[in-house]
């Protein structure tokens, strides 16, 4: 905003465009700073009049959510779910490892849910700062209460890359093939018969014990998407509020020639004498948003289903988008070049 500011100050004729941008730009934030102040207001007032019962909500939620749910979850798949038999003696220390874990987050969120009622206040108090804040806490106090299912997530990962791994290195010793790291191939070598017998028993064993892990695994992996969806979502909420050209919408709807997109000329017919018109070509709605359609693609292309498919499939660890990849401007670096186009003749009279 100060460069923008200073751009309207010293106005010029000869940049009439760059002065009109930073016009529009300048004005555009300064009506998302008082909606979001003003709706922040409003969302804050409400929290902190209510924090009572909303702590009371949210305490009791996070337990079930975050605890109940996992034990009861861990505990139907110990016990051979849908006729699955999993390996009994993994599958009990899978199950025993992470309500160990999950017990260990209970106990600490015992000591934090009891200020549930003053964190609720404390973010309504921060609505007087925009509700850009209060979103801003909320995705942070996301983070915080699903950590425990990160840290899942990320034991159950590297286990199940670990297994395909050797796996995979395994497979490439029965075909008699080897890996060459330093030309990054896949050679061919010869295995003794002691090596292909130690072989043939550790893939017997992976083989066995690889549902187990896969069952265990997708637990995690499935809670770990369903928490970036909440982020994802909180984040495209923010990106909204942050840069929606509210302003640059309303001109375009109350005076579409102080948007100009180019320009056309119109054949008119005066009597016995001809011209061509100048006229005014506004700039179509989908230049105004063209950088939500940006952030949109990338949105799609980062939580792709295919994508995410992959990742999962391959153990890879699944991360929400990088904030940095949904911040743009909020006007076209470049302008739509001259269009001409002569439209059907038509009587007027000049003004």
């Amino acid at each position: 905003m100060p460069l923008q500011l200073a751009v309207i100050k010293k106005r010029s004729r000869r940049r009439v465009a760059e002065f009109s941008a930073q016009y529009i730009s300048f004005y555009n934030c300064l009506w998302l700073i008082l909606n979001d102040v003003i709706v922040g207001t409003a969302v804050g007032v409400f929290l902190c009049e209510n924090n009572q019962e909303l702590g009371y909500a949210l305490r009791k939620y996070t337990k079930i959510l975050s605890v109940d749910i996992i034990h009861g979850t861990l505990i139907w798949l110990d016990n051979w779910p849908a006729g699955l038999k999993l390996n009994t003696e993994l599958s009990r220390f899978f199950c025993l490892s992470f309500m160990g874990l999950t017990d260990l987050w209970a106990r600490c969120l015992a000591i934090i849910t009891p200020h549930f009622p003053l964190i609720v206040y404390f973010i309504g108090l921060s609505g007087y700062s925009g509700m850009t804040m209060i979103l801003s806490l909320l995705s942070d106090l996301l983070s915080i209460l699903s950590v425990h299912v990160y840290v899942s997530y990320l034991i159950a990962t590297f286990i199940f890359s670990q297994q395909l791994f050797t796996a995979r290195s395994l497979f490439n010793l029965f075909r008699g093939k080897r890996k060459n790291v330093l030309r990054n191939r896949i050679d061919s070598w010869d295995y003794d018969l002691d090596q292909l017998l130690l072989g043939t028993i550790l893939f017997t064993l992976i083989t066995f014990l690889f549902p187990t892990i896969l069952v265990y695994y997708t637990l995690f992996a499935l809670m770990r998407l369903a928490i970036i969806f909440a982020h994802a979502t909180l984040e495209t909420f923010l990106a909204f509020t942050n840069h929606f050209p509210l302003f640059a919408m309303m001109l375009r709807l109350k005076d579409p020639s102080r948007l100009p997109g180019g320009i056309y000329f119109v054949h008119q017919k005066i009597g016995n004498s001809r011209r061509w018109v100048i006229k005014n070509l506004p700039i179509p709605f989908s230049r105004i948003f063209f950088q939500h359609l940006r952030v949109w693609s990338k949105l799609s292309a980062h939580y792709d289903p295919l994508r995410l498919l992959r990742c999962f499939l391959t153990g890879t660890f699944i991360t929400p988008i990088p904030r940095y990849s949904i911040r743009y401007n909020m006007i076209p670096e470049r302008r739509d070049s001259v269009s001409v186009s002569a439209s059907a003749s038509k009587e007027s009279k000049v003004e």
